[in-house]
């Protein structure tokens, strides 16, 4: 039998500060559809929508290296965009008050650029041909 996998369902992110990335994640666009916490081990967590997708975020504050610990980790994720042009694209994040830290980069079936969230987690935004 061959794995078939279909789509990324989501991806848990771990950041220092929870309200700062709820802010940073809803002024780019995304629905929160739930929070709780902080549980007995004093991580609080949320759980965001970006289409039929999820991106679940944990944080500890307390923790010392909680967001960074260990040599390996997400390098970014892409959220795929809908817009008429990238032009928009860039207007819609000026507006929300989020930089583009790189980009517009031509991609071989689109456009992309590239945003940081207040932990410097790269996001790339690609707008597809």
């Amino acid at each position: 039998m061959t794995l078939r996998l279909r789509s990324l369902d989501h991806v848990g992110l771990k950041v220092t500060d929870m309200d700062r990335t709820l802010d940073f994640y809803r002024r780019l666009g995304l629905t929160l559809l739930r929070t709780s916490g902080p549980n007995a081990d004093g991580v609080r967590s949320a759980v965001m929508a970006v289409g039929g997708q999820e991106l679940n975020i944990f944080c500890n504050a307390g923790a010392a290296g909680y967001a960074t610990d260990g040599p390996v980790g997400m390098d970014h994720f892409c959220l795929a965009v809908d817009a008429a042009s990238i032009e928009d694209v860039v207007a819609g994040l000026r507006a929300a008050g989020i930089d583009i830290v790189r980009g517009p980069v031509e991609r071989r079936d689109g456009t992309a650029l590239f945003v940081h969230d207040p932990d410097g987690v790269r996001v790339e935004l690609q707008l597809k041909r």
